[in-house]
């Protein structure tokens, strides 16, 4: 999975649109003689894209707005892209678009807002962070109401409007999660890129001042450094292991990414960054922030060491460096929220009005709750940090398995558990509690066995165990024709009839090491420890946000 080349600067030419997304409501609003920090007016038009509905509460402040800001030479349409909006705001995703008001504006220079290719060419003035932060404030208080944010987040230049957002407009919102990015002056390297970009096609004769009629040549010549900055040698180096591989694909890349841009739109896009340095004014962040970067970030380095030195001057503040896997895509991967989707999740939660889990029932396996009666066929939902899946339960499959999963997901057992072994090609399983006393409590409470009625196909579900009669709170996915298990004695009570490809998505690089199956005896850590050694040392898990009985 995430097979596709990724140029993170150029959001539209990312994979295709989701389809079960509620259709983006857009709109634009003229803001009348914009002054820009380095001179000139111009009505100014700010273009956007919302998804949901705005929520008050009893005094009117709105309360599930999130901002989501794009990159460089990208626009709020990227985000509307499956592996982004499939993720994040389909029903049940961590930013579903039926509870959270997205919205995702173009910024000024960028998609539908005003930039220079709409006319004024070289005339167009030179914006900057500021002027494209400060018109979405605008856009957002006087066009769209919205008083207060829940969430700023963005991706790469929209990971540095973050920042901006954050000491800007302190009060403003809940939380910040800038994704790719670093909270200071661009320098360096970052800086020589931008200026080779910008060089490539200001130093061509046919670029005329701004003037041309036709593309610059020096316009293709600017995908090289572009190119270089934003690539990931890892992702790179398995695209293309060969030298005829290594230079189709560069011919491929510069002639598409070219094709998409226009000369003077980039010029101002790369150098509207000049004057950003957050580093003067970190002390007066207040809202908690979390920055993600990834280890192959050639834009963002961790070999600078930047983020760990100014992210304790942010008095909420956290960061997390990403380590590189072969699903990272270098600075694109702040585009995957499949990859950092559990760091989201914990961040919300934890800055958000969620009560501390009750656990004091789950102690209780003994009580009467636990043995009601349950019905013939049922649906449980699951809302994970990859997105949402349903399983349907056939109780004439697996009659003890069936009460037992009911009862669990019906009294919020799975709610906060980790996914921590998912083996491709093979299973996905879980049903070890975030609470070591939960884990105790039912240590001793495995139920009988059931015949084997059905067989483990691929999007079946069984629960795991041990040996005769071991059947306790752990169950798998199988996400293989395992049907070899059949003659172990593993009952099928149920199939995923919805969202099968999110359980495809659920994070398996860590492989057997995350607590391992039940007779690997790697588990121990867990049940003594719950989350907390999880989260610790198997962060990017995906785990289950909400289980519930959906048809009831």
């Amino acid at each position: 999975m995430f097979k596709h080349l990724l140029l993170p600067f150029v959001t539209l030419l990312l994979s295709g649109f989701v389809n079960a997304m509620p259709a983006a409501q857009e709109g634009e609003f003229i803001i009348k003689n914009f002054s820009f920090e380095t001179g000139g007016e111009l009505d100014l038009r700010q273009h956007y894209r919302t998804l949901g509905e705005i929520k008050r509460d009893s005094k009117g402040q709105v309360t599930n707005a999130v901002l989501v800001m794009h990159g460089t030479t990208g626009s709020g349409a990227g985000f509307m892209r499956d592996r982004y909006a499939g993720v994040l705001f389909e029903k049940g995703g961590l930013l579903d678009a039926e509870k959270y008001f997205i919205i995702l504006p173009d910024a000024i220079g960028h998609g539908q807002s005003s930039k220079p290719s709409d006319g004024l060419g070289g005339a167009f003035p030179t914006y900057t962070y500021d002027d494209m932060v400060r018109a979405q404030h605008q856009l957002l208080t006087e066009h769209l109401n919205v008083d207060h944010l829940r969430l700023v987040t963005g991706t790469s230049m929209g990971g540095m409007f973050s920042w901006v957002w954050g000491y800007t407009y302190p009060d403003y919102m809940d939380a910040l999660m800038p994704l790719a990015s670093l909270p200071v002056e661009i320098a360096g390297r970052n800086r020589m890129l931008r200026k080779m970009i910008i060089d490539a096609v200001k130093n061509d004769p046919e670029w005329k001042q701004g003037s041309y009629t036709t593309q610059p040549p020096g316009l293709r010549e600017a995908m090289y450094p572009l190119i270089m900055m934003v690539s990931s040698p890892l992702n790179y180096q398995l695209q293309a292991p060969t030298r005829e591989q290594s230079e189709t694909m560069l011919d491929s890349m510069v002639e598409r990414y070219a094709g998409a841009m226009d000369a003077n739109d980039l010029i101002w896009a790369f150098d509207a960054s000049r004057f950003y340095n957050p580093k003067p004014h970190l002390e007066d962040i207040k809202a908690p922030l979390l920055a993600i970067n990834s280890a192959d970030d050639q834009v963002n380095p961790p070999e600078l060491g930047i983020l760990e030195q100014q992210i304790k001057r942010v008095k909420q503040g956290a960061a997390v460096t990403l380590p590189i896997t072969e699903l990272t895509r270098g600075h694109g991967t702040h585009s995957i929220p499949s990859i950092w989707g559990p760091y989201l999740a914990r961040f919300l939660a934890a800055t958000g009005e969620q009560a501390s889990p009750d656990f004091s029932l789950l102690i209780s396996p003994q009580a009467p709750l636990w043995s009601q009666a349950v019905p013939a066929e049922f649906t449980a939902r699951f809302e994970t940090t990859e997105g949402a899946f349903d399983i349907a339960v056939h109780k004439e499959w697996a009659p003890l398995g069936a009460d037992r999963f009911y009862h669990l997901v019906k009294n919020g057992f799975y709610d906060g558990v980790s996914i921590n072994r998912v083996v491709e090609g093979f299973i996905a399983q879980f049903g070890l509690s975030p609470s070591p006393q939960v884990t105790d409590a039912w240590a001793d409470q495995a139920i009988s066995d059931d015949p084997v009625v059905e067989s483990n196909l691929r999007g079946r579900v069984a629960f795991a165990m041990t040996g005769p009669d071991t059947r306790n709170t752990q169950v798998y996915i199988s996400l293989n024709d395992n049907s070899r298990l059949d003659k172990d004695g593993f009952a099928v009570f149920g199939e995923v009839t919805e969202g099968m490809e999110v359980v495809d998505r659920l994070y398996s690089l860590y492989g057997e090491t995350a607590g391992g199956g039940m007779r690997g005896g790697k588990q121990g850590p867990i049940k003594e420890q719950g989350n907390a050694y999880l989260d610790k040392h198997y962060p990017l898990l995906d785990f289950i946000v909400d289980a519930y009985i959906s048809n009831e």
